[in-house]
């Protein structure tokens, strides 16, 4: 009998993370799931580990030559075979209340006929990314209640105003069931994955082939962030910290020749992968799945004056520092797209004008007088550690966070 839930760890020199992640799985009395562990031919003895965990539950898996990391996970994917499936990164986890809170989404999503689930996210930051994202160790918060999300208005904002990470994505936050998945393979020719990069790839997946999803407000998982993720390596060019610097841009460069030696596409139309834009991102995950959807929204995505527009909102949400360091790669995306200069600067001016301007409508007459009705009505658990504590366990900070969710919504009972 095939079990509930499969989750995929995808693992490439991930050791001193693996075991936290592996055991946030397993520190559970709950039975039904299989763990499927694939190592893409560690060099860190990750192999010796793995061979040496014993547990009815887990999978270990090697693919048989070296993989990008889309293609090692569509590799992983195929050994699969529970209904609902999720990834989990080497440095990222679930929480302790992980299937307790699964088991109530997927009854509520059976009942409404959907098959993506999606999670507010929490986070993880590991010794070693202070650089990046400063004296955090834990960022977690939570509210207790859930909603139905359109697919197609969540689609657009993930192309606008909104991170395509907060999108269902099989990843940590969220979970898919298995006929989303086959009715993909059957679209695109027996293929899930098509493209680079794979978070981005799911996303664009799921919004195409549903139209609602499932979100809740208590998070599922820890989204974990190391000096060996591949996301902190791309967006970290600049500004490494001694020690972590070079180990950082050598992920970065391995990163990126797997993309280019990889069987999966990055479209041409997006340019230089590193430019690291995540709205440019997932339109050409939506250039690289056109089997999924309708040819209307097709033509849209790759109209001219829809391109423009997406370029300029990308740029308008860049820091000024981060424009001057990818200005070449830039004008070399316009020029890939036929933009002339004058044009997209026009765009982006204007786009600019109205960003500032409903910015301040929305601090003066909306966000403020909403942010504080919202902390007086919804009773929401927050939960922060500075990276000063670099004691705190991932699984002590998953039980704190247990109890005083507990504490606070009396049990795990979506509203």
């Amino acid at each position: 009998m095939s079990p509930k839930y499969t989750i995929i760890i995808p693992v490439y020199n991930g050791m001193p993370y693996l075991k936290a992640c592996i055991e946030s799985v397993l520190n559970s009395k709950f039975t039904n799931f299989e763990l499927i562990v694939s190592n893409d031919h560690s060099t860190d003895g990750g192999d010796e580990y793995l061979s040496g965990i014993r547990h009815p539950r887990i999978k270990y898996i090697k693919p048989s030559s070296r993989l990008s990391m889309a293609e090692h996970w569509d590799w992983a994917l195929s050994e699969s075979t529970g209904e609902w499936i999720m990834f989990l990164g080497q440095d990222d986890g679930v929480q302790s209340y992980f299937f307790e809170l699964a088991e109530l989404l997927t009854i509520e999503a059976k009942k409404l006929n959907l098959k993506l689930i999606n999670s507010r996210r929490a986070y993880y930051f590991w010794p070693g990314c202070e650089f990046k994202y400063g004296d955090i160790r834990v960022s977690y918060s939570a509210q207790n209640k859930m909603s139905i999300k359109s697919c197609f208005y969540s689609s657009l904002r993930a192309l606008t105003d909104m991170s395509y990470h907060e999108l269902p994505q099989m990843y940590t936050n969220s979970l898919f069931h298995r006929d989303l998945l086959d009715r993909a393979k059957l679209l695109q020719g027996g293929k899930v994955f098509t493209c680079h990069p794979q978070d981005a790839n799911l996303a664009a997946l799921a919004t195409s082939l549903e139209s609602h999803y499932l979100r809740c407000e208590i998070p599922l998982g820890w989204v974990g962030s190391s000096p060996k993720s591949a996301g902190l390596a791309i967006s970290s060019v600049e500004n490494s910290q001694a020690g972590v610097g070079a180990e950082i841009k050598s992920l970065r460069n391995e990163y990126i020749e797997k993309i280019s030696s990889s069987k999966l596409k990055y479209n041409k139309l997006a340019g230089d992968f590193s430019l690291n834009l995540g709205s440019i991102y997932y339109w050409q995950a939506l250039l690289e799945t056109p089997a999924l959807r309708h040819s209307h929204f097709n033509y849209l995505i790759k109209n001219k004056v829809f391109i423009i527009f997406l370029l300029s909102v990308a740029w308008v949400k860049e820091s000024r520092s981060a424009q001057i360091r990818k200005k070449d790669a830039f004008t070399s995306l316009l020029a890939i797209n036929n933009i002339p200069i004058l044009i997209f600067y026009f765009s982006y001016f204007l786009v600019g004008f109205i960003a500032l301007t409903q910015w301040i409508l929305m601090l003066l007459f909306i966000r403020i007088p909403r942010r504080l009705l919202k902390c007086i009505k919804d009773n929401e658990v927050v939960y922060f550690v500075p990276s000063s504590d670099s004691g705190l366990a991932m699984s002590s900070a998953s039980l704190t966070i247990d109890r005083n969710v507990r504490l606070a919504f009396k049990g795990l009972f979506i509203q």
